[in-house]
């Protein structure tokens, strides 16, 4: 029954809200991991305005600061609080634009020190160059475009098979104009086999931006 499935397996099946709420109420490091990522993805793909998209990346934000709390030299913590930080920014300020983007690196940082081969933790550092520098903000924060493609080259180096690295790989060499590289990402985004449905969500996104391509 669902109702006695961790959070693990429900974000697996793709029962998303689910997953939040029983893993969110768990002391263990894996099932709290679920509930943040479980929350992130409803952010991402199942939300259908910018305040549930809100409800869900605060609700990311309460698994992953509840996993730092407790297990504070687990790395996944920290990249779920930077992952929803950067999805968190669009919605703030400019001071709080200013203040989210130096808490990002810091989470991915800490995420790093912690495992040098988080590779989604790779990921989203060459993501958070990409953005800072391409808003003319790279100066202030010492982010560069020229970090951008050696960061997901190592990220894909690490991970292969991970289809959400393809995809955000692919995404990176949209907003580069490297139309050759974004469409060879996306296309072995879509090749790789998913054993999940978290996986099908990412090849669903990454079919979407794979169309819009030139």
């Amino acid at each position: 029954m669902a109702a006695l499935a961790g959070s693990a397996e429900l974000l697996a099946g793709g029962e998303l809200a689910a997953a939040w709420r029983v893993g969110v109420a768990s002391n263990d490091p894996i099932e709290l991991a679920a509930a943040a990522e479980a929350a992130s993805l409803m952010a991402q793909y199942r939300a259908a305005s910018d305040d549930e998209r809100r409800f869900w990346l605060e609700r990311t934000e309460q698994a992953a600061r509840r996993l730092i709390e407790l297990f504070p030299d687990d790395p996944e913590g920290y990249y779920q609080l930077a992952h929803a930080q950067a999805e968190m920014i669009r919605f703030v300020g400019i001071f709080g634009k200013i203040g989210l983007a130096s808490a990002i690196k810091e989470n991915l940082d800490a995420c790093l020190k912690r495992d040098p081969r988080h590779a989604r933790a790779l990921m989203g550092l060459a993501l958070w160059n990409m953005e800072l520098a391409q808003r003319g903000l790279g100066w202030l924060y010492g982010a560069r475009l020229e970090e951008v493609r050696p960061l997901l080259q190592r990220a894909v180096a690490l991970e292969p098979g991970n289809i959400e690295i393809r995809k955000n790989y692919g995404f990176a060499m949209i907003k580069l104009r490297d139309w050759p590289a974004a469409r060879a990402q996306l296309q072995k985004a879509l090749s790789l086999p998913a054993v999940s449905a978290v996986d099908m969500l990412h090849q669903q996104r990454a079919a979407e931006l794979l169309e819009h391509i030139p």
